[in-house]
């Protein structure tokens, strides 16, 4: 049974609420980030996507120097232990629709994230139970 820990990225780009969508937008072209995870006081708060980007900024006209992060991330957020199995975050992906999921430690604060792609490279037999969320045109129930 994998653990989230063993295999999910370590390496997470956070922005603040107050941070612009400016700040946010470079930050993401800079590092090539499909996806960048909102966070206060070390606990994640949201989580703003490319596709969140698109419909929450771009198509409304909004300049992204007027705008803040939390106007824009995706919240409530979703988050799991970093000691829960694997299984049990794809579970929760499939549930919510969602292909990224903040880890967190034992006081909450943000460790990870278990991302669709770490599952497809570490556990590819589970790959079946996240294809509906992978799918292009996938629309999450809000």
């Amino acid at each position: 049974n994998f653990m989230i820990k063993d295999i999910m990225t370590k390496e997470v780009h956070v922005v603040r609420n107050d941070t612009s969508m400016q700040e946010v937008i470079a930050t993401m072209a800079k590092y090539d980030l499909g996806y960048i995870i909102v966070e206060m006081s070390n606990k994640p708060t949201g989580i703003i996507t490319e596709h969140d980007i698109l419909v929450r900024l771009v198509t409304q006209g909004l300049a992204p120097s007027a705008v803040i992060a939390r106007m824009v991330y995706t919240n409530p957020i979703f988050t799991i232990d970093e000691n829960a199995t694997v299984e049990e975050g794809v579970n929760l992906m499939k549930h919510w629709g969602v292909k990224h999921l903040p880890v967190t430690g034992n006081e909450g604060q943000l460790v990870g994230v278990l991302t669709s792609d770490d599952v497809m490279f570490a556990v590819p037999s589970m790959m079946s139970d996240l294809q509906e969320v992978c799918r292009p045109g996938f629309k999450r129930v809000r």
